[in-house]
């Protein structure tokens, strides 16, 4: 399958069990996150806000024993990198919220990276958005990176290029995947 291609049956597949089993799914999945050894340790977090078919990670951004991030275009660099939270958001033109007035945090600043995405497979290869900018983002920090997803989202194979950036866990409902980066 294309990149589209692939991107229309995970849709059509998560559209079809009904936005509560997706909901629920993700609310599982986000509660095996929280007992997984790299959360459980940090303290800075690289976070996002969350898209309708994403997993809602905002419920953990309330949390004040961590720090929490989410992208944000950092017009010097012209790439997106995390910023701390801020008081008035504004929408990108991806359509997810970023601070208005961002302070970014530095590339070795960040203990874990919690990534969205279309598809995951086995291998922590992330099928994004076709607009997407997690690939820079990625590469500009030296954290670990735990994609969020349900077990529909995860595929045998994706069609992402060998050189994109890769998850170091995947975490659905059911499954813990540690990858070999």
């Amino acid at each position: 399958m294309t990149p589209e291609e692939t991107r229309t049956y995970v849709k059509n597949q998560l559209h079809s069990m009904g936005l509560p089993i997706v909901e629920a799914n993700g609310f599982l999945a986000v509660k095996r996150l929280k007992s997984h050894p790299a959360y459980v340790a940090a303290e800075k977090i690289g976070a996002y806000a969350p898209q309708p078919e994403q997993i809602d990670v905002t419920h953990l951004m309330t949390q004040n024993e961590r720090q929490f991030y989410i992208p944000a275009l950092d017009e010097t660099l012209g790439i997106y990198r995390m910023a701390a939270m801020g008081e008035t958001f504004k929408r990108n033109t991806y359509g997810t919220v970023e601070p208005v007035e961002p302070v970014f945090v530095d590339a070795d600043e960040l203990d874990l990276i919690l990534v969205p995405g279309v598809a995951f497979d086995n291998e922590g290869r992330r099928l994004g958005e076709d607009l997407d900018f997690y690939d820079d983002l990625l590469k500009f920090y030296n954290a670990p990176v735990i994609g969020l997803a349900i077990d529909a989202q995860r595929l045998k194979d994706l069609p992402v290029p060998d050189d994109a950036p890769r998850m170091d866990v995947v975490i659905t409902e059911s499954y813990c995947i540690e990858t070999e980066k």
